[in-house]
Parts: structure tokens; C-alpha cells; sequence
């Protein structure tokens, strides 16, 4: 799939800021699945915007205004290719060696432990969580574990009603758990959580989604969850729309949970309080 996606984010203060620096995860990120044709950043007061890529290798674009300001716009427009068409399509490992794969994978780049052991109010160990009745679902050895997490997504969707938005500074699970009503940022955290429970490495994502397969109106960043599959690698799992991400889901940024990869994160001096952000997006597919 092909998509062009402008993206115009404004962050208004009630008083006027300086020196003010701004790191910004707005880009599509490219990788084996992902191909950036065209990317452009822009920031009004107009400066200076670098790049650079933070230790989960997302693209980030950082920019410092100075003088005093009461507003930052940042607009981006980008074309994307993506090409996971099918993300069932790789070699199937039989169940019984679904733990030696993870294992060997786990040996051979200790940096996936962090996403196998890290723990925060955004993705807690489930025994500490109060989940208000809820009984977390059992991992099936019996079954392949992309197919065991499908189960999981038809759990979430009969016991947690899915509320869009997204928050730039995401909550603690434990509220939404509680009232049994989460964000897709929400629900990827507590997909995340029950496959660390089951001994499975796993991820946040943050990105755009394809606005045609999207019931709602919703025009803003996308979350969903990574797990990482034996045989396949990393894939992805919607639990918002309950299904296996493919080639409409456009990856920006990566992390243990969403503390990590914030769309912006600001420092400034002066202002009133924290900023209003307000945000213009669209993404259009040539297929």
C-alpha cells in the first residue's frame, strides 16, 4: 500500500514560552516492512529541525525556539510504501518449540529482555493489577502463539469497551481496567502485559492507521502492540480492531509502553501550566 499522509500538530500556550526544545515522533520510521519515499518537517517559528534516532531507533525530529512564543506548529508530509501484505506468511514453528526459539532469540540480542521484563503503571505485572473480576486469559500450549493472542484480542473485545482517543501523555492501566473502558493505547498496554505474562517479548507501537478500515471518525495517531512471534518476528495486534496488523497500519515509533516514544516532548521556560495541543491529520491511500 502507498499512502501520503500530512500530519499538522500545534502545541498554544497560555503565556508566552522560551528556550524552548521540542523532541517530536511523528515520522514514519523505515524498516523491512515500511519504505519512506518522501519526508518533510517544518516548524513554525520557523528553526532549525535535526535528527537523530533514540535508543529504540526511532526517527526523531528535535527543534529549540528561543525567543519568547506563544505557539509551535509542526507540520509534516510524508509518502509511505508499506508491504506487509500478509502477516501470516513465515515459517511455522511447532508449539513444543516456541520457547527454545524465544530463547535463542532472547540470547542472541539481549536488548529484547527489556521488552520481556519491563514493568509500569502503563504495563504492570498483571498479578498486581486490581482488574475488578476480570480473570486474565490462560496461555493455550496446544496452540501457536499468534493464534493463542488472537484468542486474547476476542476477550478484550467482549470484556473492555474500546473508547477512541489518544492521549499525549498515556495513563496507568489500572483505571481503564477497572471501569472495563480503554483507548487503543490503553488496550495495546494490557495486550503487552498479558504476553510478558506468558513469557513473550512485546512492544508498543504508535502510528497511522488506514482512516477507510476505522468505524469511527477518529483522525489521529494509532496505537497497537508488537509481540515477537517464533518464526516470524515482530507482529502486530490490534486490539482496538481486533485483528493482526498488515500493510494498512503505518509504524512511526516503538517502545516498552508509551512513555517512550511520546508524539512530542517538551522543556520550556515561562508558560501557564501544560500546553494545549490540538492536531490536523490525513492519510490517503493511491489503492
Amino acid at each position: 500500500m502507498n499512502y501520503d499522509i500530512a500530519h499538522a500538530l500545534r502545541l498554544t500556550f497560555a503565556a508566552p514560552v522560551w528556550e524552548h526544545h521540542c523532541e517530536l515522533r511523528l515520522a514514519p520510521q523505515a524498516s523491512t516492512h515500511q519504505v519512506v519515499r518522501n519526508l518533510d518537517v517544518s516548524v513554525e517559528p520557523a528553526t532549525e529541525v535535526l535528527t537523530h534516532r533514540d535508543g529504540f531507533g526511532n526517527p526523531v525530529h528535535a527543534v529549540s525556539v528561543i525567543a519568547p512564543h506563544d505557539s509551535l506548529l509542526v507540520r509534516l508530509r510524508a509518502s509511505v510504501e508499506t508491504r506487509l501484505g500478509n502477516p501470516f506468511d513465515f515459517p511455522i514453528v511447532a508449539p513444543s518449540a516456541e520457547r527454545s526459539w524465544l530463547d535463542d532469540a532472547l540470547r542472541a540480542q539481549p536488548r529484547l529482555w527489556s521488552y520481556l521484563v519491563h514493568r509500569s503503571p502503563a504495563t504492570p505485572d498483571l498479578a498486581t493489577l486490581d482488574a475488578a473480576a476480570l480473570v486474565w486469559p490462560a496461555r493455550d500450549a496446544n496452540k501457536p502463539l499468534l493464534e493463542a493472542l488472537q484468542t486474547v484480542l476476542e476477550w478484550l473485545e467482549e470484556q473492555i469497551e474500546y473508547v477512541p482517543g489518544f492521549a499525549a501523555i498515556a495513563p496507568a492501566l489500572e483505571p481503564a481496567v477497572k471501569q472495563r473502558r480503554a483507548t487503543c493505547q490503553d488496550l495495546a498496554h494490557l495486550l503487552i502485559s498479558i504476553a510478558r505474562a506468558w513469557g513473550a517479548p512485546a512492544r508498543y507501537v504508535m502510528g497511522y492507521h488506514d482512516p477507510g478500515y476505522v468505524e469511527d471518525d477518529e483522525h489521529t495517531l494509532h496505537a497497537w502492540a508488537e509481540v515477537l512471534v517464533p518464526g516470524a518476528g515482530w507482529r502486530g495486534l490490534d486490539p482496538s480492531t481486533h485483528l493482526v496488523t498488515n500493510d494498512t497500519y503505518v509504524v512511526v515509533a516503538v517502545g516498552r509502553d508509551a512513555h517512550d516514544c511520546p508524539p512530542v516532548r517538551s522543556h520550556f521556560k515561562g508558560g501557564d501550566g501544560v500546553p494545549l495541543t490540538t492536531a490536523e491529520l490525513q492519510v490517503v491511500s493511491d489503492q
